[in-house]
């Protein structure tokens, strides 16, 4: 395959299965047999172009293709749509092709070390020239591509080949011990291997060679083959691990199905998370059970507090929100915004502007405002502009696009504690025993606690977020969360697939409490404990179980994998230099003699 043409073809032609293997409006939670096959005409391409050039083309039409196909809905993201999915678009590709760059150099010495030189195989044969160096290292910097894309500000998680894998749940469990970036590895290893099988059968005839192709093959499989029964084995454990928990939470989420962009006041959204609600604690009531936590969506108050907290107290006019949670004696957990007044130096004088934070705000179960926790990683120019604060670019901006983003990153992480109900006693026996200010239990009425967090929408899909969160004590995450605004079931279920490795990399249950879906519980091994329709009006009431935390590899060691590849990659980069500055001067001194 020299054709360039055919080349950039098989490139978007691997752009277009993967995005049916991710998440989509045909296969919802995703393909993970597609998957298995998706990067096989990207590699096929990408090990016969000729030139870094070309190399650089083709990850970049492979990874822009993926992204338009796979996030299309970002266009319905109102006023943003041309940085959500334009910027993120380009910005995604250049990534790709930047990293297809640095992988080239494997693979860019073909014309001296054709596999069909047979004076390659009289001599010493390099390194880089051989199957097993070439699929591992293809497979290393894929990895690395999809760790730099999901990163940092500019991250963008969506579209990777691990958010494919949600029916594949025994390779889920392999993150809790490198992240999604093994199970990203491994898938596209295979699809590596059945290209140089296919490729080594191909030359095989050459009875002069026939014997260290295959060995270089054998080699290479044998490495995958034990990769993958090691990581079966583990997940097979893990997924059938029996757990009990030591605490339970019940608690109504509420999915209001309202439309995020109505300018009018959130009465009405206010209205109908309280009859849903309402609903569900009078299902309870019959059975003789009382809701512990009640949780409504991102952006469920479009006021702002604390400067109006009191306007709760008085509306909406036919029900007011603080006397419903004081009638309910149930703390409540809803998405909100925050207007918290600070000083900016401007020409040496302090001047007092305000910053907007999107936020999770909590009421105690009599009504009394206690806190939040402001949304972390915003997305990137949408929510959070670098420098919109700067006057010219805020009038860029609006000029753009008619609006300025107005939200500010949170600075600093936020827990609540939430009485629960205790079911291991000898767990109970062993909070006794601990200090109060720990928070086990409550310093007032002695009722055990459980310790929360409340990650917003985007930030459930970083690490970056939850780690530190889980690392300072979280027992439960509670993410609230809107995308009814993308009008697809894809965008909500791929969401849901990105967000479910949280649970599974800190063995930790996950809430997801979303506008319009995918509301779901997710116990530590990733599996569906309850779920609600999406683009429905519904609520409902479980009891959230809560397990005794456990340290992860991945909790304690955080992206090793895509480190440890990089470090391995800047070795093996100098020795392959090394090794064309020696294969040159061999060449030179041939052609002298």
């Amino acid at each position: 395959m020299r054709n360039p043409i055919l080349q950039v073809f098989c490139a978007v032609i691997s752009g277009l299965m993967l995005s049916f293997a991710i998440p989509n409006d045909i296969f919802l939670l995703g393909s993970p047999i597609i998957a298995f096959f998706a990067i096989i005409p990207y590699f096929l391409a990408f090990r016969n172009c000729k030139s870094y050039k070309m190399a650089f083309l083709l990850g970049f039409i492979q990874a822009i293709t993926t992204h338009l196909v796979s996030s299309y809905w970002l266009a319905f993201f109102k006023d943003f749509a041309l940085f959500t999915l334009g910027a993120s678009a380009v910005g995604t590709s250049f990534f790709a092709g930047y990293t297809a760059v640095f992988a080239y150099l494997a693979f860019s010495r073909d014309d001296k070390n054709n596999i069909l030189d047979l004076q390659i195989f009289s001599a010493k044969q390099p390194f880089y020239t051989t199957s097993w160096f070439r699929v591992l290292f293809f497979s290393g910097m894929y990895t690395i591509y999809e760790y730099i894309k999901s990163s940092g500000f500019l991250g963008y998680p969506w579209g990777t080949v691990s958010s494919a894998m949600f029916n594949f749940p025994i390779l889920m469990q392999l993150s809790a011990l490198t992240g999604t970036y093994g199970i990203t590895f491994l898938t596209v290893m295979f699809n590596c291997l059945l290209v140089e099988f296919f490729v080594t059968k191909k030359y095989a005839f050459h009875s002069e060679i026939k014997s260290k192709l295959w060995c270089d093959f054998g080699q290479v499989t044998l490495v995958f083959t034990s990769f993958f029964i090691l990581a079966m084995i583990y997940g097979t454990y893990q997924y059938n691990k029996p757990r009990n928990p030591v605490k339970q939470l019940t608690t109504i989420f509420v999915q209001q199905n309202e439309d995020p962009w109505k300018l009018s006041t959130d009465d009405s959204t206010v209205i109908l998370s309280q009859e849903l609600t309402q609903k569900v604690i009078d299902e309870l009531a019959e059975e003789n059970k009382k809701p512990q936590l009640i949780v409504w969506s991102e952006g469920s108050l479009k006021k702002y507090f604390p400067g109006n907290y009191g306007y709760y107290k008085y509306n909406p006019e036919e029900k007011p929100l603080v006397d419903f949670i004081k009638k309910n004696k149930t703390p409540l957990l809803s998405g909100g915004g925050i207007s918290a007044k600070t000083y900016t130096e401007i020409d040496g004088e302090q001047v007092l502007t305000r910053k907007l934070f999107n936020a999770a705000l909590m009421f105690d179960e009599k009504g009394n405002y206690v806190g939040y926790y402001g949304k972390l990683h915003l997305v990137p120019f949408a929510e959070s502009i670098p420098g919109i604060d700067n006057p010219v670019i805020k009038k860029i901006i609006m000029k753009a696009v008619g609006i300025s983003a107005g939200w500010h990153q949170g600075e600093h992480l936020t827990y609540f504690d939430i009485p629960c109900t205790m079911l291991n006693e000898d767990y109970s026996t062993l909070v006794q025993n601990y200090d109060l200010s720990q928070k086990y239990v409550s310093p007032e009425n002695k009722k055990p606690l459980v310790k929360i967090s409340t990650p917003i929408c985007f930030d459930d899909a970083f690490t970056d977020v939850f780690r530190p969160m889980f690392l300072n004590g979280t027992e439960l995450f509670v993410n609230i969360t809107d995308d009814s605004w993308s009008l697809r079931k894809s965008s909500e279920y791929q969401h849901f697939c990105i967000a479910a490795y949280r649970a599974i990399e800190y063995r930790t249950t996950l809430l997801r409490s979303c506008n319009a879906g995918y509301s779901v519980v997710l116990d530590p091994a990733g599996k569906i404990l309850t779920d609600q329709p999406l683009f429905e009006a519904c609520a409902k009431a479980y009891d959230i179980p809560v397990y005794e935390r456990e340290m992860t590899m991945y909790a304690r060691l955080g992206n090793w994998l895509p480190y440890t590849l990089l470090f391995l990659y800047l070795i093996f980069s100098v020795l392959m230099q090394q090794s064309f500055v020696k294969t040159d001067y061999i060449e030179s001194e041939r052609k002298l003699r």
